[in-house]
């Protein structure tokens, strides 16, 4: 039996900002906002909202193949700005 894994949106999320870890700056904040914004709209209250942008900061702060301190920090700023809202 094949195990099929559930992209969750938080997983989806992850995902992207990984992804975009890799890429130029000039299209960085532009998609990486994107990516955030999709996230929050998977959620109806502000409390899951909430929570899902902290799992995706925490999944990005422990991620091993962080290449970038800078990178994990504007995504922390970026997040925790979200977060205040």
């Amino acid at each position: 039996m094949a195990y099929h894994r559930v992209m969750t949106p938080v997983n989806r999320c992850l995902g992207k900002v990984h992804h975009l870890s890799a890429m130029a700056e000039d299209a960085l904040v532009d998609r990486l906002g994107l990516a955030l914004d999709e996230l929050e709209r998977a959620y109806r209250k502000p409390s899951e909202r909430v929570v899902a942008l902290e799992a995706v900061l925490h999944g990005v702060e422990r991620d091993p193949r962080r290449h970038v301190q800078t990178f994990a920090d504007f995504v922390c700023t970026l997040i925790e700005s979200r977060q205040s809202r």
